[in-house]
């Protein structure tokens, strides 16, 4: 008659074969712990009541009930470690010929914890355990998510770069006309065609440069541009952080100021920008004086203006103020 008794496995084979085992009677008596398991838990082998709890929902707590459920009714055995709360053991059990209860545990996901808490390394799991595989997966995922993180971050700016651009005058660095109606939009808080409760009053002012045309077609395109760029720069000088200054075509520029509505202090304004302007007329433009012509519009919350009827007004202001005999503001 054939002898169906397997091999017999000595205790320092045991534990070289299966580093992760625990071998228990149903009485609770621990018999072997393999060494993996040990360095995690030194003082198991005095036993699992007060250091193990059964991690299956509905299962209760007891550990060696759900043991002895999992290894009679063949299936599989879930134990969290109860110092440490996030590190669990998984794993299925037999019984040995002796009718003891062999386990063969492991982490699962649980493992980089593990590995951490103990210090674990290749030489604590059986060469056929693909632990430190997986753990070389996860540190390579975690890499390749970090560089694809740092990559959405790069694009992110990027992209808020080529906005940014999009909506600035290359020469000056002011608003172009593109952020300029943005910027106005939004001080208006437009909802469709409907001003927002919250909007705050504004003033709008349309400036154009007197004689500009006499500077471009006498001294050259260099000069205008120069001229513009030094314009732009007193421009922000004169508007505060929370206003916006743009350049919206050949030498016009509008500027947006919110929250000033008192007409004094948009005529002292008026008058320090166009002082400055004066000041940068070219030594070399005989018979002309570089100056600034300026409109100005108030806008109230509750009024019917859309930013288009908003610039048309600042335009009609500009106007009269070329009419009048140029190098003044008209406020409307």
């Amino acid at each position: 008659m054939t002898d169906l008794q397997g091999p017999a496995l000595t205790l320092d084979a045991l534990r070289r074969f299966l580093p992760m085992h625990l071998r228990i009677r149903d009485d609770g008596t621990v018999l072997s712990v393999g060494p993996t398991l040990a360095k995690l838990m030194p003082n198991l082998e005095e036993g699992i009541a007060e250091r193990l709890v059964n991690a299956r929902p509905g299962h209760g707590i007891c550990p060696l009930a759900a043991i002895r459920e999992a290894v009679d009714g063949q299936g599989r055995l879930m134990l969290r470690i109860v110092n440490s709360r996030d590190i669990f053991l998984r794993g299925h059990g037999v019984r040995d010929c002796e009718g003891a209860m062999l386990l063969n545990l492991g982490f699962g996901i649980s493992l980089h914890r593990a590995i951490r808490a103990a210090e674990l390394t290749d030489d604590d799991f059986a060469p056929s355990d693909l632990a430190m595989e997986l753990m070389f997966l996860r540190e390579a995922n975690r890499g390749v998510l970090h560089v694809l993180s740092r990559f959405n971050d790069q694009l992110a700016e990027a992209r808020q770069e080529a906005v940014l651009q999009a909506q600035t005058d290359a020469l000056t660095g002011l608003r172009n006309r593109r952020g300029l109606d943005i910027e106005l939009a939004q001080a208006l808080r437009l909802n469709g065609h409907r001003h927002e409760d919250v909007a705050t009053p504004l003033a709008l002012i349309h400036l154009d440069l007197d004689h500009f045309k006499q500077v471009d077609d006498l001294l050259g395109h260099l000069a205008g541009d120069e001229l513009l760029f030094r314009v732009a720069a007193v421009l922000k000088q004169q508007v505060r952080k929370a206003d916006t200054a743009a350049r919206v075509g050949g030498d016009e520029f509008v500027l947006l100021m919110r929250g000033m509505t008192s007409r004094s202090a948009l005529r002292d304004l008026s008058k320090r920008i166009i002082r400055a302007i004066r000041l940068l007329t070219p030594p070399e433009l005989v018979g002309y004086t570089v100056s600034a012509s300026m409109g100005i519009v108030i806008w109230l919350p509750g009024q019917a203006d859309c930013p288009e009827d908003l610039l048309a007004r600042a335009d009609k202001a500009l106007y009269q103020a070329k009419a009048s005999g140029r190098s003044q503001a008209v406020i409307l």
